[in-house]
């Protein structure tokens, strides 16, 4: 299953998203806590050095902090003065353990807890050595307080997250978008180079610098696959051209010895198996040098009006003769001429009809297919077969490839013919595809794009396979 980037990177972020947003509540929790609970002390000393705080009878804070909050728990206890509240007496004789917050000379203050009836008091005490004020506050205040900031955090993370969710969706798309961007400018780059360019000088250069490192590895790669190539195709060339002088001597001899020796003799026998591994072999590296040619780019083409009927009809009239046990059909237009290379698309056609025959079966059939239309011509070729491999519409091009272990043995040839006819097809700007239907009905099709300028015929297009059907 193919994976969506853009989707992928939207995920992340979301996921991301709200991992911050439970590690900031988590975080906003304690350091909130601290933060009031540092504020309320702050403000508990403020009021009790405050000479006012104990001249009136009122609970109000006159601190910024604790300015219109209402702290109705709010006690004040001072040495000078008559207790307002039961609780100033515990606060003197009970218990408590105090942290020194501030101290100097006379003065000291303190910090203490003291809980009775179920109710948490937070307490500042300053003494002065003959005197001790105190004032506290419930606890469940702070805590009101902590209530009413989460409740404000929630209702601004309920009005502002769907913003952000959109945010994320809108942020992932532009930098999946830019980074993809990026990397099909690097494609590009690479899918512009082929054997042809190999050698040719490339300055290239990305925006970014990180990616500046993969291109200069990609131009050294170059460089040594073309030294690679030059040397492999040169090798294949050379071998090729240093093989048929000496194959076509040994032909010579073989093909003497034949003449030379007793009609229907041993020798007349081993000459003329001989010869036809000589012919093989230089067949092969025929094969094999206009391959290395093709390779390389060499393989130019010398156009000339080939008469397509006119050969496709000659192979139908060759069939019959060549092969009698076999039903021939056609469905060849008339008068279609095109401009082509005329040895190397004969050799093409030739190779094709050539495989339908060889990998026919008994009282098979074949059928020849010629068609044109405004824009493609097609030449086609399909026969009957048997245990046909499942992977030929894949390998059949793979160099060497013939199929099955039974074939090998049986059936003449060397692998490289349709192999050699797709370099064929590709000079001349075509395709060649293989196709196997359920019936083990094997096509093998030649289509090009064509200058309707330079071919000729009558436009008619059929169903190959139907249009044999229909012939039995």
């Amino acid at each position: 299953m193919i994976k969506s980037f853009k989707l992928h990177i939207i995920l992340q972020l979301f996921i991301l998203l709200c991992v911050y947003l439970y590690a900031n509540r988590l975080m906003s929790q304690y350091l909130a806590f601290d933060f009031i609970q540092d504020k309320v002390n702050i403000e508990l000393i403020a009021l009790i050095e405050d000479p006012q705080t104990f001249n009136t009878q009122s609970t109000q804070s006159k601190t910024d902090f604790f300015n219109n909050r209402n702290l109705i728990s709010l006690i004040k206890c001072s040495s000078t003065q008559q207790p307002n509240n039961n609780l100033c007496s515990e606060f003197k004789s009970k218990s408590i353990k105090w942290t020194t917050a501030q101290a100097s000379d006379t003065v000291i203050t303190k910090f203490g807890e003291y809980e009775t009836q179920g109710v948490k008091w937070q307490i500042v005490m300053r003494s002065n050595g003959s005197s001790e004020d105190f004032v506290a506050i419930d606890k469940s205040e702070i805590n009101l307080i902590l209530k009413q900031t989460w409740e404000l955090r929630d209702y601004v993370l309920s009005r502002i997250l769907p913003f952000m969710i959109l945010l994320i969706i809108l942020v992932s798309f532009y930098l999946s978008t830019h980074i993809v961007n990026i990397i099909n400018k690097v494609k590009n780059i690479v899918a512009d180079t082929d054997i042809k360019n190999l050698d040719a000088t490339n300055n290239t250069s990305v925006v970014y610098s990180e990616f500046q490192p993969f291109i200069d590895v990609f131009n050294d790669l170059r460089k040594r696959l073309k030294l690679s190539f030059d040397q492999s195709s040169r090798f294949s060339s050379d071998a090729s051209h240093e093989l048929k002088t000496p194959l076509t001597i040994l032909r010579g001899y073989a093909e003497r010895g034949i003449k030379t020796s007793t009609a229907g003799s041993n020798e007349q026998v081993q000459f003329i198996l001989m010869t036809e591994e000589i012919n093989r072999l230089i067949n092969i590296t025929d094969k094999l040098l206009i391959l290395a040619r093709s390779d390389s780019g060499r393989l130019h083409i010398t156009p000339s009006l080939v008469n397509l009927t006119d050969l496709l009809e000659q192979l139908v009239q060759d069939a019959v003769t060549i092969s009698p046990d076999l039903r021939i059909s056609k469905n060849i237009q008339k008068n279609i001429i095109w401009e082509c290379d005329s040895q190397l698309i004969h050799q093409l056609i030739y190779n094709l009809y050539s495989n339908a025959i060889k990998y026919n079966i008994q009282n098979g059939w074949i059928h020849f297919v010629l068609s044109m239309n405004e824009s493609q011509l097609k030449i086609e070729i399909l026969n009957s077969s048997d245990n046909v491999p499942k992977d030929l519409p894949e390998k059949a091009f793979d160099r060497f490839y013939r199929g099955e272990e039974s074939h090998n043995r049986r059936i003449e040839g060397t692998g490289l013919g349709l192999s050699l006819c797709k370099e064929i097809a590709k000079t001349h700007g075509g395709t060649l595809s293989i196709e196997v239907d359920a019936h083990h009905h094997v096509s093998a099709a030649f289509r090009v794009d064509i200058n309707t300028n330079k071919v000729n015929g009558d436009q008619k297009q059929t169903d190959p396979f139907a249009t044999y059907a229909n012939s039995r």
